[in-house]
């Protein structure tokens, strides 16, 4: 049936012109992860000799967008409670307590305070003056 309704959209003149997709349709068809990026997570999670099909990894992508999408609903719904109009760290933390993955909070909460720890360090360092290549403190000769 929806092969028939597919065949009948394309023999559509050009003036039908269909709704418009809602955001979440778009991202739900749209959102995939890198395939590499996917790849490496999996190899790092199953042991050496699990082998993974091609058409897996890209099942694989585009569930870990849904989660995505899922997960950033319900942080938007605990930001609005909060009458926020930005998600924070906390905002995705409740989400994840409130979708019953509080299993992962510790690691989470431990990635959050590195990766805020390593940006600290890294906006110190831009901070500084940096320091001046060998021989640039010389004064050029002029003729």
């Amino acid at each position: 049936f929806s092969e028939s309704l597919e065949g009948s959209r394309m023999a559509a003149p050009s003036s039908v012109v269909e709704a418009p997709k809602t955001s979440e349709e778009f991202l739900k068809e749209n959102l995939e992860l890198p395939i590499a990026t996917v790849s490496r997570i999996i190899k790092n999670a199953l042991p050496n000799n699990t082998q993974v099909a091609k058409d897996v990894k890209s099942l694989f992508s585009k569930a870990a967008g849904i989660f995505i999408i899922y997960l950033s609903t319900h942080a938007n719904e605990i930001c609005q409670e909060r009458k926020k109009s930005t998600i924070s760290a906390q905002d995705v933390l409740a989400a994840v307590k409130e979708i019953e993955m509080e299993d992962f909070l510790p690691s989470l909460e431990k990635y959050l305070e590195e990766f805020r720890h390593s940006n600290t360090k890294k906006r110190a360092k831009a901070k500084q003056p940096s320091p001046s290549p060998p021989g640039s403190s010389k004064k050029q000769k002029t003729s």
